[in-house]
């Protein structure tokens, strides 16, 4: 690449970086599908659950399936969640509904669905006000009812008379009546006091809501409607099941139908429980997993080539032509997969470096070729460390910020003290039901550890025993480790088997380990000719947890990483 396209080159990257209404045509023309059907299935008249890590894609993959069912006439509302965030329940549902009313608002057509138009647009407008007004009312109020009631009798005497008298044959008559009406009243008033919470509110409201979604969905173009919740996980954790719970039941019967993305780890859609709260993977709601990891190394590579391609074509460049094949791979590793927010970043990052390095050497002129090498990357992914350990990590993990950075800097010791490694084994076992493993799954969907694989530790005592093998970010690693070089573990089998290593089996409790393990015997595991030449490359290091019972000996200690 010529040094005369840098400027126009950092400033598609920084557009590229982030899909929102700004740029949203622009993605979907650029459009790369990571896995084909995705888009379509997100169209079907389902509910959908789509998680992934940050920066996978997701944002941009929403806004694609919404250009979509516009096209076809299908009323659509997307909710930024990020907007919303740390909004306390039930007032983030509230939010939630307001901007719902305010994305699908009643079209109004001449002719004899006119005044049902008119109609359904006052009554969403008279739901909004509602809503808005319930917002700025306080969690709870106390409130008085009063009821009267009053009642009456009446009785009535009359009497009447008459008398005739005579004298002589003379005769005389006289009469009269009488009357007399009583009247007696009695008064009784009830008053009562109670509370009354904002969500019995809402509880109320929800028949109502239904109803007037149901009508706007049967007066549309299209048979069904969508609304897309981006980036849920900005919900708290403790109030996503109540949210859905209150959503599922608004929706249903409606033709609307939910597209809910986050963090995978940071997203609770349902609690079980008598009654059960939110919506039920596979039952409620149908997951759409859209990660592409390690494990699929070449679908990774050529998804994000093929997406950089698409950003940087209109400057007349290729992703072949700004980086060494070297450095394609590398740019894979450093992102942990198919994480394109990354690879876009990365590589603005990585342009700096490469600039940076040739200053050094002279001043470049305007038709200087420059190109990303291996050392720009690893450079900027080690740049990039101090960001995603402090402010991303604070951002997404919330109140578990403090206890994942503590867990974090534990496994980065222990990786630096097992022989300087870049590779981490975890036990599936304490992955699911470990007291610490959630922690493990949520740096993973942090991208602070990249899933590669699941394997067997090569050592007699772990035979059978399923461990998942991650990769440390680059970020994290020596200088000294990188230039050593990473195994091709995605080109061959023989390079994938020198991560098998049981001394890289991590357990909370490591450092206690450490203190009393016996001095290594070997320095990799294995009789191939290939492992045999590595013997002098890889250094001796302590197996910790010769057997896997000692995992299981410790766990009821192992809550938190142990510091020295």
């Amino acid at each position: 690449m010529d040094y005369s396209k840098l400027g126009p080159l950092r400033e598609a990257l920084t557009e590229a970086a982030r899909t929102d209404e700004s740029n949203a045509e622009r993605a979907v023309e650029r459009f790369v599908e990571l896995r084909p059907g995705h888009a379509d299935t997100l169209k079907a008249r389902q509910h959908h659950l789509i998680s992934g890590r940050r920066g996978t894609g997701k944002s941009t993959l929403l806004h694609v399936v919404r250009v979509h069912l516009r096209e076809s006439g299908a009323q659509v509302a997307v909710i930024d969640m990020e907007k919303f965030k740390n909004r306390p329940f039930p007032d983030v549902l509230i939010e939630i509904l307001i901007k719902l009313l305010d994305e699908i608002r009643p079209s109004v057509h001449l002719g004899r669905s006119l005044m049902g138009d008119l109609r359904l647009r006052r009554q969403f407008k008279a739901t909004r006000r509602e809503l808005s007004q319930m917002l700025n009312d306080p969690q709870a109020w106390n409130k008085q009812m009063t009821r009267s009631r009053q009642r009456s009798k009446s009785s009535n005497v009359s009497g009447k008379g008459s008398f005739r008298a005579s004298h002589h044959g003379a005769g005389a008559e006289a009469g009269g009546e009488a009357a007399r009406t009583t009247r007696a009243a009695d008064s009784m008033t009830e008053t009562a006091a109670f509370e009354e919470a904002k969500i019995e509110r809402l509880q109320q409201l929800a028949s109502r809501l239904s109803d007037e979604l149901t009508t706007l969905v049967r007066q549309s173009a299209g048979d069904r409607a969508a609304v897309f919740i981006d980036d849920f996980y900005y919900v708290r954790l403790a109030d996503q099941p109540e949210v859905l719970d209150y959503l599922k039941t608004v929706a249903k019967g409606t033709g609307i139908w939910l597209k809910v993305g986050g963090v995978g780890e940071r997203m609770r859609p349902f609690r079980d429980g008598d009654p059960a709260i939110g919506m039920q993977p596979n039952q409620d709601i149908h997951p759409l997993p859209i990660d592409v990891t390690l494990d699929d190394f070449g679908t990774a590579q050529r998804f994000l080539e093929r997406m950089l391609d698409g950003v940087i074509q209109p400057l007349g460049l290729t992703t072949a032509q700004l980086f060494t094949e070297t450095a394609r791979s590398r740019m894979v590793l450093a992102c942990g997969g198919a994480v394109a927010r990354d690879y876009i970043t990365l590589t603005g990052s990585a342009l700096d470096a490469a600039v940076e390095r040739l200053n050094k050497k002279q001043a470049p002129s305007l038709s200087t070729l420059v190109n990303i090498q291996a050392e720009d990357v690893n450079s900027a992914a080690s740049r990039r460390m101090n960001k995603k350990e402090d402010e991303e990590l604070n951002l997404d993990a919330g109140d578990d910020a403090s206890r994942l950075r503590e867990r974090w800097r534990d496994i980065c010791d222990f990786v630096r003290e097992q022989g300087d490694t870049a590779f981490v084994l975890i036990r599936q076992k304490d992955l699911d039901e470990g007291s610490w493993g959630s922690e493990i799954r949520q740096l993973e969907n942090l991208r602070l550890l990249h899933r590669i694989r699941e394997t067997v530790p090569n050592t007699p005592n772990w035979r059978g025993v399923k461990c998942v093998v991650y990769m440390v970010d680059l970020g994290q690693l020596t200088v000294k480790r990188l230039q050593k070089g990473i195994p091709a573990f995605w080109e061959r089998t023989s390079d994938f088997d020198r991560l098998r290593r049981a001394e890289w089996v991590y357990g909370p409790e490591w450092r206690t380990k450490l203190q009393v393990a016996p001095k290594p015997t070997r320095t990799i595991a294995g009789t191939s000719a290939s492992e045999s030449e590595l013997e002098s490359e890889e250094p001796a290091i302590p197996m910790l947890f010769d057997d896997p019972a000692e995992l299981d000996e410790l766990e009821g200690g192992a809550g938190g990483a142990t510091g020295t």
